[in-house]
């Protein structure tokens, strides 16, 4: 137990408080229990394990890799998984629902702004547990009350203010962080601390080919699914053209994309071989462009 109270920040200690609270309020309402009930059947459905298991198998593999250097410390598996379920796997949620190559270069580009550095900074340095609990609390209701304000425009005056006392509050909380870091530098390993830094940097990185991976997967079985009803019914037949289209399209987002958005549509069930030998012909003329 005292391996876990030190592994677990006061901040996580806050969270998994509040959270266990909530879920457990939850648990007491007829209707929302019905309704996390239904969710969760969908997240233990056959396609949604098969993914959970792809991206844990890839997270897994990269950890190994890791574990195999001098530095590797055991306590490091904490942040990886904390970071595989609330960064890594809506990454690649959100690499499948826009499926397209600028989100790849859009996740590299959000985690290297200021603020999301700041983020990782005042989580890395934590305050004391009673002010812990007392902050998870304020910010929330905070968040909630400027995402209601800012879909409505009578509010906008609410918005504003809530966004500078988000501000402030974010503010404080990195000068409170880098004092407890300047307090505590001596007593902190620096390795250890540097390592739990980086890790959200490194593996949102080096989840990005997973990502890609999973778009190309994503958007050829799109491509697939709609040939199906306009393509000849003789499965030789189909996947010959399947085949034809992924030789032309190979790892290219952008011609995938473009054969789904054009090309699917000119094609029909009794066309002949010459007529697909066409569309293949004007889409690489297009496409190479």
């Amino acid at each position: 137990m005292e391996e876990i109270v030190t592994i677990l920040s006061t901040r996580e200690w806050a969270i998994a408080i509040w959270g266990t609270g909530f879920f457990v309020w939850m648990l007491t309402q007829r209707e929302i229990r019905k309704s996390l009930w239904n969710v969760i059947k969908i997240l233990l459905g056959k396609n949604l394990r098969h993914f959970f298991l792809i991206i844990a198998l890839y997270v897994a593999g990269i950890t190994l890799i890791f574990y195999q250097l001098p530095f590797w410390n055991n306590i490091y598996l904490k942040d990886i998984i904390l970071w595989l379920i609330f960064s890594g796997i809506s990454y690649c949620v959100n690499s499948i629902i826009k499926g397209d190559a600028e989100h790849l270069k859009s996740t590299v580009k959000d985690n290297f702004r200021v603020i999301v550095i700041f983020e990782y900074f005042i989580g890395t340095f934590t305050f004391k547990f009673w002010i812990e609990m007392l902050i998870i609390p304020v910010i929330t209701i905070l968040i909630l009350m400027n995402v209601v304000a800012e879909s409505e425009e009578k509010y906008r005056r609410v918005h504003k203010l809530i966004d500078i006392v988000l501000a402030c509050i974010g503010w404080y909380m990195l000068w409170g962080a880098a004092n407890v870091g300047l307090k505590e530098y001596k007593e902190l390993n620096a390795i250890n601390t540097l390592v739990s830094f980086m890790i959200p940097i490194v593996y949102t990185i080096l989840i990005l080919p997973l990502e890609f991976g999973l778009e190309i997967y994503s958007d050829y079985e799109q491509v697939f699914v709609r040939m199906k009803f306009r393509d000849n019914q003789d499965k030789k037949i189909q996947r010959k053209h399947r085949w034809r289209v992924i030789r032309t399209c190979k790892l290219s987002l952008r011609k995938i994309l473009l054969f789904r958005k054009e090309y699917v549509n000119k094609m029909y069930g009794l066309m002949s071989e010459e007529t697909f030998d066409n569309i293949m012909r004007e889409f690489k003329e297009e496409s190479d462009k």
